[in-house]
């Protein structure tokens, strides 16, 4: 990735309104207040730096308040999966409650100017000792960093954080793309794959328009290259996380042109163009068919007037198109198909939907420990059959053939893996239903003589 230094500007340092005493983590979130001042106060120069570096948790209100305008309304991350909020690896440079039901905030490298007191009883022996510990918590550094934030004091006494200073390494952003059909909100944008290395604990997005949003660990970021985002009310994920959304509800339509990541490695900034089409309820089915039939119904309802409608199918067989009315074809193979629609304008998103061709023909029969090319079966259709394996019932027992934890029983040889040893726990002869889409069941036995050990499993997807 191409890279070179630049340096973040030194704007004016805004004042901000914090508590100077927070409430321990373990509980409950600190209660403070998160409001912006509008007392001017000059740049800082480095010059100026008299005072003490430590690395300090910052809420994460507290922490974009400076960051741009309505960054004090960034609030804790509340998580289902308390596993993955503790695992560091997810969530490094964040800070949670002991129960790890929410992060908090960041832990971030601070210039403690002369005059400003922190309190002892917040400090802690080192950064890992601030994974768990209470809002405003430190530790001292012994070296400057090269980026960090000054905190002081209002008139009140609160804790003031100004705006992220020092160097930002910049990033390309070639490869940065939008995906409106993820699973983890409305929108996400896609960065380069390489950022999978860095700790990315916070981010900021700013559009073309001059607004500017700020996105938190695990909720949105992931590890490392992803922002999923919702913009739309009651939006629930996977895990089962409401994914806050008011935030970003008028992002779509906008274009981003600039990412600014927060990692345990620096600040990143990233140039971009990227424009979030906007999404819509709307219909799209197109029926389950036969090969035989040779069309199959399509149903579109719901897109706006100025749509312009673009259809490409993709699948098994290049024989096969949709005209906006029908999906055709005259010589298809068995399997899932997906049908994706567009916009040739560019203003509204991409949709798709998936729909299963069927044959009765056999394509696959019985062998020892597998399956084999049926007699007058193609090769094209064998792999297809492979291809589409969904599920398998072994000894009655129904068992994911696709997907992240599905089994990879059947090989793309048309052996069976006997060292799947989740699946395969005892020495014996095991009866294999294998499901594809489309295509007729096929049956077949499995010998194991010795049940695998534990780290010679192989499971996959197909």
């Amino acid at each position: 990735m191409k890279k070179k230094i630049l340096s973040v500007a030194l704007s004016a340092v805004f004042v901000l309104s914090m508590s100077a005493c927070a409430e321990k983590a373990p509980e409950s979130v600190a209660d403070v207040s998160t409001e912006v001042s509008t007392e001017e106060v000059t740049s800082v120069s480095s010059t100026e730096n008299d005072g003490t570096y430590v690395v300090m948790n910052i809420p994460y209100g507290d922490f974009f308040a400076a960051e741009f305008e309505g960054g004090e309304n960034v609030d804790a991350v509340t998580s289902a999966t308390m596993n993955k909020a503790a695992n560091e690896n997810l969530t490094g440079g964040t800070y949670h409650l002991e129960d790890n039901s929410k992060i908090l905030g960041v832990s971030f490298p601070v210039l403690v100017k002369e005059g400003v007191s922190l309190d002892d009883s917040l400090k802690v022996a080192d950064e890992a000792a601030l994974y768990a510990a209470a809002d405003f918590s430190y530790t001292e550094l012994s070296d400057a960093p090269t980026y960090y934030k000054e905190l002081s004091v209002d008139e009140s006494g609160k804790f003031v954080f100004g705006e992220t200073l020092g160097e930002a390494e910049e990033l390309s952003g070639d490869t940065a793309s939008v995906n409106t059909a993820t699973h983890w909100g409305d929108y996400e944008i896609d960065l380069d794959q390489s950022l999978s290395e860095l700790t990315v604990f916070a981010a900021k997005v700013h559009t073309t328009d001059g607004a500017s949003y700020g996105f938190r660990s695990l909720e949105n970021l992931w590890r490392g290259f992803e922002i999923a985002f919702a913009t739309t009310d009651s939006y629930v994920e996977p895990h089962g996380n409401t994914v806050v959304y008011e935030p970003y509800a008028d992002l779509p339509g906008k274009t981003v042109d600039e990412v600014i990541l927060y990692t345990k490695d620096g600040v990143k900034k990233i140039s971009v163009n990227l424009y979030l089409p906007l999404k819509f309820e709307n219909t799209l089915e197109v029926a389950d068919a036969n090969v035989s039939d040779k069309a199959a119904a399509l149903t579109v309802e719901g897109y706006p007037e100025g749509y312009d409608f673009a259809y490409e199918v993709s699948g098994d067989s290049a024989d096969i198109s949709c005209d906006g009315s029908n999906v055709s074809w005259e010589n298809a193979i068995a399997g899932t198909y997906t049908l994706n629609v567009t916009d040739n304008s560019g203003v509204y998103a991409p949709y798709s939907t998936s729909f299963v061709l069927s044959t009765d023909k056999a394509v696959a029969v019985a062998k020892e420990d597998g399956i084999e090319k049926a007699k007058n079966a193609s090769d094209e259709e064998f792999t297809a059959y492979i291809k589409n394996i969904t599920a398998y019932v072994v000894n009655g027992e129904e068992v994911a053939g696709s997907g992240k934890r599905g089994a990879r029983i059947i090989t793309e040889d048309g052996s069976a893996d006997k060292t799947l040893n989740k699946v395969f726990k005892e020495v014996g002869e095991y009866e294999v239903v294998i499901k594809s889409a489309g295509f007729p069941d096929v049956t077949i036995k499995v010998n194991i003589t010795e049940v695998a050990p534990e780290e010679e499993k192989k499971e996959g997807n197909h």
